[in-house]
């Protein structure tokens, strides 16, 4: 007789979670190297399919299997960056009309020369550290 071994069964829908969620990560990469909007919202979709891939893949189990634990993980990962990416983008926004008014905000040349004299009055405001006679 021979001992047959039995491999615990893989579950496709826990694969392709464990993937999702990589990719969404990569996606949020790509958006801070390329600096493409668009891998935002890839990654955001990529997340949400992750954890509906994951969550599917226990089936009537109480537990998740590893793959499905990892892509719940950089899922949950990735929508927490995203999140913060975009609550800082309009913070930033927000201030940048605070400071020079929506119509300077709205016309990117005015805008750009607004930033501009900000970042050259602050620097000409700054001590040099040297004898100042």
């Amino acid at each position: 007789m021979t001992e047959q071994t039995s491999y615990p069964k893989i579950s496709r829908m826990a694969v392709t979670s464990q993937y999702f969620g990589i990719f969404s990560v990569a996606s949020v990469f790509l958006f801070f190297l390329l600096g493409i909007p668009m891998a935002l919202l890839a990654a955001l979709s990529l997340s949400c399919m992750s954890i509906l891939f994951a969550h599917l893949s226990k089936g009537g189990g109480f537990r998740y299997s590893g793959q499905a634990m990892v892509g719940l993980g950089t899922s949950i990962f990735t929508i927490t960056l995203c999140i913060l990416l975009i609550i800082l983008s309009l913070l930033g926004l927000y201030m940048a009309i605070q400071m020079f008014g929506l119509e300077t905000v709205l016309d990117p040349d005015a805008f750009q020369k607004a930033m501009f004299d900000f970042f050259s009055r602050s620097l000409e405001s700054l001590p040099t550290g040297g004898n100042t006679l």
